[in-house]
């Protein structure tokens, strides 16, 4: 928290310093992210059974102020502090133990790119970046179900009768931070179209399509839950759709 409330207030004195000036100008935006649908083979996981974790669609939300440098007409660069909050609904297969549920991943970013003007009156921007992430929290709440039919009953039969309850369920809330690195690194290209929403206030609209890099402890014996590895998840990736404004 003091390192969050520390970038914070480096960000305002730039904000202050530098605004004033032509060629910089202060923008705020905010918006939804999408997380992109994976699915990891779990190949090296110390459990049998084709272990894998699937992701599919979940939204969150990012705001993001940021300084906007001029360098030439077709050229600037944006830096930013923001925070983000990336949302994935999971499903993890580990032989007859199923889990579903949505994981949480909260950071500070510190995105900076450079940006590409072009079109007319250079109103799209094409930007190319990369950026830093500091973790906050990683949690992920959901259900837990093991599915009972192959266990053996008896010397050779398993439980197959219909009128048997094969599935055992319950829920979970785990806070799985010690699967995440507290500071990582990605990649990003963004597209940002420059509007007018009065004859005083400009802003512009964003596409960002982010592609984190180190976030996860892959190949780490402390990523566990339980005597559950998960080695070998893939980096996620996500999409964040925005409205700016400048200030």
């Amino acid at each position: 928290m003091k390192q969050t409330i520390l970038l914070t207030l480096t960000i305002f004195v730039f904000t202050n310093t530098y605004s004033q000036q032509e060629n910089i100008n202060f923008q705020l935006s905010f918006g939804p992210t999408f997380s992109v649908p994976k699915i990891s083979k779990l190949t090296d996981s110390n459990t049998y059974g084709n272990p894998q974790i699937k992701s599919s669609l979940n939204i969150g939300a990012f705001v993001l102020p940021s300084l906007h440098y001029s360098m030439n007409g077709n050229t600037s660069l944006d830096f930013g502090l923001g925070f983000y909050l990336d949302r994935f609904s999971i499903e993890e297969k580990n032989a007859n133990v199923t889990r579903e549920g949505n994981r949480n991943v909260s950071q500070i970013q510190t995105p900076i790119n450079l940006n590409f003007h072009l079109g007319k009156k250079n109103a799209y921007l094409l930007g190319i970046g990369g950026c830093a992430s500091f973790l906050l929290s990683a949690q992920e709440k959901g259900e837990s179900r093991i599915d009972s039919s192959g266990f053996i009953t008896d010397s050779e039969t398993p439980t197959n009768d219909p009128l048997v309850n094969n599935s055992i369920s319950q829920n979970y809330d785990y806070d799985i931070k010690n699967r995440y690195n507290s500071i990582s690194f990605g990649v990003f290209l963004q597209l940002k179209k420059s509007v007018s929403f009065s004859d005083k206030t400009k802003g512009f609209l964003l596409l960002k399509v982010n592609q984190y890099l180190n976030a996860l402890k892959n190949n780490d014996s402390e990523s566990t839950i339980g005597s559950i590895s998960f080695k070998n998840e893939k980096e996620p990736t996500s999409i964040n759709l925005g409205i700016g404004i400048e200030l």
